[in-house]
């Protein structure tokens, strides 16, 4: 990945020049949880159906701003794994309406429990999600 860090992700995020981006990926690009809530916070996108934004040190703040953004109406794609979303993070995901439209979700290697998953599984926000990967995560059967 590059490394835009949570600058460049902040500007990017205050562009308005990306209204018709449908696909972003910024996996490995350092952006962290203020970079991620600068593009939650971001109105610049309402076409965007694909967001990669694994391996960036994402943590339940960066998670959270997300899950809580109505800026991404079409989202269907979210892989946010390698990032420590946590147990915490998948209660913010699994209560949050915004993700409907979600038919890919990648939260492989997250530091996610069973705790986690039994929220995510409990989750009435998914209907349509046809691919979910929880691989190397500490989910057990405990």
């Amino acid at each position: 990945g590059n490394m835009i860090g949570c600058a460049g992700m902040q500007a990017l995020a205050a562009s308005s020049f990306f209204l018709n981006l449908t696909f972003l990926d910024v996996s490995g690009s350092m952006i962290g949880n203020a970079g991620m809530q600068a593009l939650a916070a971001s109105p610049f996108f309402p076409k965007l159906n694909s967001l990669f934004a694994s391996a960036n040190e994402i943590e339940c703040g960066g998670i959270q701003a997300l899950a809580v953004s109505s800026f991404f109406p079409t989202l269907n794609s979210l892989n946010v794994s390698g990032n420590r979303t946590g147990d915490t993070g998948m209660h913010v995901f699994a209560a949050s309406s915004f993700f409907s439209e979600l038919n890919s979700l990648n939260v492989s290697a997250s530091l996610i429990s069973s705790a986690g998953m039994q929220a995510l599984a409990a989750s009435p926000f998914f209907p349509f999600v046809s691919s979910l990967d929880v691989s190397r995560n500490q989910i057990g059967c405990g």
